[in-house]
């Protein structure tokens, strides 16, 4: 069986490695545009329920990515300088991406896949040759662009504004800081994924957008205004940039995830909200999946419908959350507005999605809940009835 995988990213290289140790087979090439020590951003997060799914599916994979992965607290939610603490079960691990890549690297070199870097597949229609051609290379996909149509791609864009940087911090949990500026909103979403460095997600609404001026500054510019604005969030330490561009979010999806022999997995068949977040376990469990389809299925269309059925419903769901919470963030302004204390708008952030309700948060955060009562709040008891 021969197998051409467009991307080298988490969801490429690790169904290379999953498909060649499952399946055996002696053809599976992974063709990435970038060098082997080339990404473009800091460290993303692996969620415990999907460390849980990566341990299932192979343990020596599983035991070389936790061995690099730094182990994150519990959340901190901060409206304009007041924190409300989300204690409850640890969030997971996050890893750096550069190691995570070197490590699936490695994997995939040991167990004999074949790896081109600095290799842009413009034009994927000449990998046909193979049995199974598979997209894994992000949201802006050559071979889901190439054949749109087959797969029914949609997508959008937000009104909010959003830049990745890192910053040089010691900290311990996950942490979402908003704050009024400009007659609008910003909010910090950033993470540790070692002892000393932290992922900083900044984003802003359309009204702190033009209210602060940002369409007429440089990304530099940009960046010099949030550092001041996070002072206090950064100790003083500068954002580090990366191709940080401030843009627009844009979601991504698609009705049909194949097309022939052709298959898209991660963020080439659906562009989730880095708000809902774990979007690199997500892409993996992709991976796991499609090779569990190709290990059991008789043949490579049976397989391809079978991984369509045991993931679509899931990442439909996951699409729905998705957009509830970024429309949640398009009108955080107003929310913040609304919330009559920083416990009260932390319960309004955490219940943002059908998929958590009132009695949810109690289940899984008792010591928030009582805090939350003990500062005026929302009625928890009302909403759990209404809920």
């Amino acid at each position: 069986m021969k197998i051409n995988i467009i991307g080298g990213g988490p969801s490429g290289l690790y169904f290379a490695y999953l498909a060649r140790k499952w399946l055996n087979a002696p053809d599976i090439t992974v063709y990435e545009r970038n060098a082997p020590d080339a990404t473009f951003g800091f460290g993303v997060v692996l969620a415990g329920a999907g460390l849980a799914r990566l341990q299932a599916a192979d343990a020596e994979s599983y035991h070389r990515i936790t061995g690099i992965s730094k182990t994150l607290g519990n959340q901190d939610i901060i409206l304009n300088g007041s924190t409300a603490r989300i204690e409850g079960a640890a969030y997971g691990g996050a890893v750096e991406r550069l190691h995570l890549l070197a490590v699936l690297q490695d994997l995939c070199k040991e167990i004999g896949v074949t790896l081109y870097h600095n290799h842009d597949v413009t034009d994927p229609s000449r990998l046909d040759d193979a049995d199974l051609v598979i997209g894994a290379d992000g949201a802006n996909s050559s071979l889901r662009r190439q054949f749109e149509t087959e797969f029914g791609t949609g997508g959008g864009q937000l009104s909010n504004a959003f830049a990745w940087y890192g910053a040089k911090l010691t900290h311990d949990r996950p942490t979402l800081s908003f704050r009024n500026a400009g007659g609008g909103a910003f909010c910090a979403h950033y993470y540790p994924y070692t002892d000393q460095m932290c992922t900083f997600v900044m984003e802003c609404d359309k009204a702190a957008w033009d209210g602060c001026g940002f369409a007429s500054m440089t990304d530099d510019q940009r960046q010099a205004f949030v550092e001041n604005l996070y002072r206090d969030d950064l100790h003083g330490q500068p954002l580090i940039s990366n191709k940080s561009e401030w843009r627009n979010f844009e979601p991504i999806w698609n009705d049909r995830w194949t097309a022939g022999h052709r298959v898209l997995i991660g963020d080439a068949v659906r562009r989730a909200h880095f708000s809902i977040g774990s979007g690199t376990r997500i892409a993996m469990e992709d991976s796991i999946a499609l090779a569990r389809a190709l290990k059991d299925a008789p043949d490579t269309a049976s397989a391809l419908d079978s991984y369509v059925k045991a993931r679509k419903p899931a990442a439909d769901v996951l699409i729905g959350a998705a957009k509830e919470s970024y429309t949640w963030y398009e009108s955080m302004g107003a929310h913040m507005a609304q919330a009559r204390s920083a416990h009260d708008f932390a319960f309004d952030y955490l219940t943002r999605t059908s998929r958590v309700d009132a009695s949810r948060v109690a289940q899984d955060h008792p010591r928030f809940m009582a805090a939350l009562r003990a500062d005026g709040g929302v009625e928890p008891q009302t909403q759990e009835t209404a809920g």
